[in-house]
């Protein structure tokens, strides 16, 4: 969720506040260049997330910048609509059933990840399902307090999770792929300003008046459908440059990088370390689909991975832009499982639930 009060209070809080941005950017443009200089995957993410992380971690008086994922993640849908010509829709549609039976079975390790969760962190049951559900942080945060959840809980799972797994999958990527060769043809950045500038502030507009709908990734989406229709209909060619992404990816990383909260950690103790137990189990569930799902589609091995991984659709498709692999797919197949996710969640709540009572009862 947008950091959008982070401004009241007057102007010592401004200033405060402003530092402690600053601050913020100045350690997660560091952690770009020193995971840039090793050769770090994704380093633009993955370096300002965990050199915030630690900070945060370690108790700097760090503050992400408002709306600033926001603003990142309307700059990456915009550059993954954009590539959504008439020919990759139609081929991306040929892949709806695996995309909805890959749902189901993520969903279906969800379930058994909250019961793992439930029984390592002595959690209730609200709360362990809506901590391993795979969908969005700010979502299931929401939705866990609006049912009497405990919504700390389920942030701090959610974290880690979303963390380890956007840490680990780039590196998998690296290890077992070579470039995936979808390359985006460079245009000419001074001649495409007006119109790409055009494009963002539409997105980004879009994005904010239709997130009172509480859909999911709705400044991901929205960007991203506007960039589809511009290029469905044959405008441009237009492409988001590479700078911006990568402005983006710091901006996501030191977002993420200083949700971590040392004191909530340190109280959550127990639950952060189920919670890694849990998203360990649910990666290597996400290996095996991937496995799966790549020999029946000819899916590469690396692009059903990132298709299938219980993380966030941005960070996703970021890596599969920066490894050259299909970021389409990639982004279709984790938009339909969060939207399936979204959609259906009260009704899977109930059968967890059902089932949950169930496997107690055998158990007693």
């Amino acid at each position: 969720m947008p950091d959008s009060g982070t401004w009241g209070g007057g102007p010592r809080v401004f200033d405060r506040t402003l530092a402690r941005i600053g601050l913020a950017f100045l350690i997660g443009i560091a952690g770009a260049l020193i995971a840039k200089s090793i050769s770090m995957p994704l380093p633009y993410l993955l370096g300002p997330l965990l050199a915030c992380g630690s900070a945060a971690i370690l108790g700097a008086p760090l503050a992400a910048l408002p709306y600033g994922r926001e603003l990142g993640q309307v700059a990456v849908g915009l550059a993954i609509g954009l590539r959504f010509v008439p020919a990759v829709v139609v081929a991306i549609a040929k892949l709806l059933p695996f995309m909805l039976v890959a749902t189901v079975l993520m969903v279906v390790a969800t379930m058994i990840a909250a019961l793992i969760l439930r029984k390592l962190a002595g959690t209730d049951r609200k709360t362990a399902f809506f901590a391993t559900a795979a969908a969005g942080l700010a979502e299931m945060a929401v939705v866990a307090h609006q049912k009497g959840a405990d919504s700390d809980i389920v942030a701090v799972v959610h974290l880690i999770r979303v963390t380890t797994i956007v840490t680990t999958v780039p590196f998998l990527v690296t290890i077992f792929a070579q470039d995936g060769g979808i390359n985006i043809p460079p245009i000419p950045f001074r001649g495409e300003a007006l119109p790409l500038i055009a494009l963002f502030a539409a997105g980004a507009s879009a994005g904010f008046l239709i997130r009172g709908l509480k859909l999911p990734n709705t400044w991901l989406l929205v960007p991203a459908a506007i960039g589809a229709l511009v290029s469905g209909f044959g405008f441009g060619p237009f492409a988001v440059p590479s700078i911006v992404l990568t402005i983006a990816q710091v901006v996501i990383g030191v977002w993420l990088g200083c949700r971590f909260r040392r004191s909530l950690l340190g109280r959550l103790w127990r639950v952060s370390s189920s919670a890694l137990m849990t998203t360990a189990f649910l990666l290597i569930v996400a290996v095996g689909i991937a496995w799966a799902l790549s020999a029946a589609t000819g899916l590469s091995f690396v692009t059903s991975l990132l298709a299938v991984a219980p993380a966030g659709v941005t960070e996703m498709a970021l890596t599969a832009t920066a490894m050259h692999l299909d970021a389409t797919t990639v982004t279709a197949f984790q938009i339909t499982r969060i939207a399936v996710v979204m959609t259906t969640i009260l009704f899977t709540l109930r059968i967890f639930e059902t089932f949950s009572r169930r496997l107690d009862a055998t158990s007693d």
